[in-house]
């Protein structure tokens, strides 16, 4: 538990959504409604997580080792999320700032 005032470090739910575990039955995404216009009206507000990024997480540092690749070898598609187990991506909260080295990408899918 945290004190209040603390930064809260969470996890990504919607980690392991482009990759669901083998033989797993029911919803493998986290739920979340910070941005739900299902309804078209009247539309809800948008809201957005304030979780902070754990920087010492390993999915946070292997996304760090695979951002400087592209950006050594100058390739122009960058799909970063297919390198990372489902248990790495959900440690993933933010992009990093290096991520701006990506001068050559064409084509970021996330």
């Amino acid at each position: 538990m945290t004190d209040e005032g603390e930064p809260r470090l969470d996890v990504n739910g919607w980690g392991d959504t482009s990759d669901p575990a083998q033989g797993r039955r029911g919803s493998y995404r986290g739920v979340c409604s910070c941005f739900d216009q299902s309804r078209p009206h009247p539309r809800a507000r948008v809201g957005f997580h304030t979780e902070q990024q754990d920087t010492s997480a390993p999915g946070w540092q292997h996304l760090l080792e695979l951002i400087d690749e592209p950006a050594a070898d100058g390739r122009e598609e960058f799909r970063p999320l297919i390198e990372l187990s489902p248990e790495e991506r959900r440690q993933i909260i933010t992009l990093p700032p290096s991520i701006a080295r990506q001068t050559a990408v064409k084509h970021l899918v996330l």
